[in-house]
């Protein structure tokens, strides 16, 4: 069989051609593309019986998603000139899911395989590279989707606006920002799409930008004249008959309006009602978080720096908010496995076999209402487990799937998770471990952009938060010879949760006598978790979602712990 990859790492194109032979015992020849552009001419001179085109080969020209998505789908209709789209199988980027808009536009021109979410395996593209979904396999995701809109370069996705809204928010009524934060927006979006994001935001901000920003008034002046209805010039009257009745209406009026529809008077139908109900119905969609929810991260950190304790945390609040939620403990050590069975046989017993059924496809965990915990008797063999069948089965059966690793983790469970969640403490000397294994994931083809951090007790002293991701941010060989630099220190999500004795007290307390002490954590402790918690799962009630990146600005305040408390 010949493919065409549009995937830009060798090592994964090779993995996957490799696990194919050995699976399907039949040879694959194979072509790498490069670019889009070089897709596209290898795709129409080359006879290839399967295309598997990665949507991330190539950056697009737009920080839209919108203009993004109408780019990608208009590049994929494009080929369909010169190749079978049944034969096509588009690895999707993150932000997709079946059933979405894009997807369903993708579907209507005859693209069936789309990998989404977890699918986006090795395993799975081999399967779909083998046997291509039908129309019949994908017709139950898509039937009733319209998808009639969605590449509109006038509209902004939910994704987006929930973005800019919790910006503003972020800042706390710290009104010095507003009309700066508010010019980089507008670089970003054109005149239409600033429009809609003008509606949404808070009233105070929309107040002061009304005082201070000339670009917004300007954008607010010209939506207007925009939105103006165009005035028409009388007409000469004539006879129109319907239905066997006679109706005077004016040349060019729509002959429904008269007919079926009462007309609103003008002077109702004012900016400020419609601006309200868009409002409303935007919040609605923003924080009612889809019943299909599903997400899958891993924490991994140098020993002692806790990890484990993170996950607990975690764990603990989304199963409090009735999220069905699972820790899979990936360890050496399965300090899971100590932490919830040690009082009773019958837990042991659950929780010793709850990974082997789920790398068979049967979810047997340990439950406690809605936290599952998936975990093994110490010593077991990691190895021995099928990645791909068991987190598809942990995931299926939760909407947040929450895995303890640590560097002797395979690899797998890192290419399989939705984000990277890097614990480090305050000793430095962990650092170097932390880099040389962020180094080995990037050789391994999976991208840095899954990477957060989370600095685990903190204390506010002469190494800040920004030290810390600095030092993370860069490989640096012993004999310092050699330096790799992993991700743009300047763009990492990051989070802090401070370090306090009382809650080290209360921890303690928690693990020796079987309580969960988490709800009588410091106030600073549990905001800053909140922090952590929303880029997992947006939560509702006085949850708030943080994302602190640090810039050139915060740098120039004295101490790091100063930029995460609330003032």
């Amino acid at each position: 069989m010949r493919v065409l990859f549009g995937i830009s790492n060798d090592a994964t194109i090779a993995g996957i051609a490799r696990y194919y032979e050995e699976k399907y015992n039949e040879k694959i020849e194979y072509d790498v593309a490069l670019y889009f552009n070089d897709f596209s001419s290898k795709i129409a001179s080359g006879d290839y019986d399967r295309a598997l085109l990665s949507e991330e080969l190539e950056k697009m020209p737009t920080k839209s998603y919108a203009e993004a998505d109408r780019l990608i789908f208009e590049y994929i209709d494009g080929i369909l000139n010169n190749f079978d789209a049944k034969d096509l199988v588009l690895l999707c980027s993150e932000r997709r899911k079946l059933g979405d808009d894009f997807l369903a536009r993708l579907f209507a021109i005859g693209v069936y395989t789309t990998l989404t979410g977890t699918d986006r395996t090795k395993g799975k593209v081999c399967e779909a590279l083998h046997s291509p979904y039908t129309r019949r396999d994908m017709r139950k995701y898509y039937d009733k989707s319209q998808a009639s809109n969605v590449f509109n370069a006038s509209e902004v996705s939910e994704l987006e606006l929930r973005k800019i809204l919790t910006y503003f928010r972020n800042l706390n009524g710290d009104t010095s920002r507003y009309v700066e934060i508010f010019d980089r927006i507008n670089q970003q979006y054109n005149s239409e799409q600033m429009a809609i994001i003008i509606r949404v935001l808070p009233k105070e901000v929309r107040d002061f930008l009304e005082k201070n920003s000339e670009t917004y008034k300007s954008l607010v002046a010209q939506s207007q004249i925009q939105a103006a209805p165009p005035v028409q010039q009388p007409q000469p009257q004539q006879h129109i008959q319907t239905n066997n009745n006679n109706y005077e209406i004016k040349k060019g009026d729509d002959i429904a309006k008269q007919i079926v529809i009462k007309e609103v008077p003008k002077e109702v139908v004012k900016e400020k009602i419609v601006t309200q109900v868009v409002e409303k119905k935007v919040v609605e969609q923003l924080y009612d978080v889809p019943k299909d929810y599903r997400k899958t991260v891993i924490f991994v950190g140098a020993p002692k720096v806790g990890t484990s304790f993170c996950i607990n945390a975690i764990g603990t609040y989304l199963a409090k908010q009735k999220i069905k939620t699972a820790i899979v403990d990936m360890t050496r050590k399965r300090d899971m496995y100590t932490i919830y069975t040690y009082d009773n046989t019958g837990k042991r017993n659950i929780a010793g076999d709850s990974m082997k059924y789920a790398s068979n496809g049967k979810n047997e965990p340990l439950i406690y209402d809605k936290l599952s915990i998936y975990t093994a008797v110490p010593g077991e063999d990691r190895k021995s487990y099928n990645p791909n069948l068991l987190v598809e089965t942990i995931s299926k059966n939760n909407n947040v799937v929450l895995i303890d690793a640590d560097f002797s983790t395979p690899l797998d469970y890192f290419r399989l998770a939705n984000d990277i969640y890097i614990v480090q403490d305050m000793n430095i000397l962990n650092v170097n471990q932390i880099t040389m294994f962020l180094r080995e994931l990037k050789q391994r083809g999976i991208g840095m952009e899954k990477v957060k951090i989370v600095i685990n007790k903190y204390v506010d002293c002469s190494l800040s938060s920004k030290d810390i991701i600095d030092g993370i941010a860069t490989y640096t060989s012993y004999d310092l010879k050699m330096f790799d630099e992993l991700f743009n220190p300047k763009r990492i999500q990051y989070f802090v949760l401070p370090f306090n004795v009382d809650n080290y007290k209360k921890y303690i307390d928690m693990v020796y006598k079987y309580s969960n002490k988490f709800a009588s954590f410091s106030k600073d402790f549990q905001e800053n978790l909140n922090g952590v918690i929303n880029s997992i799962y947006p939560t509702k009630g006085d949850v708030s979602v943080k994302e602190e990146h640090y810039t050139e600005e915060s740098n120039k305040k004295s101490g790091g712990f100063s930029l995460f408390r609330r003032k």
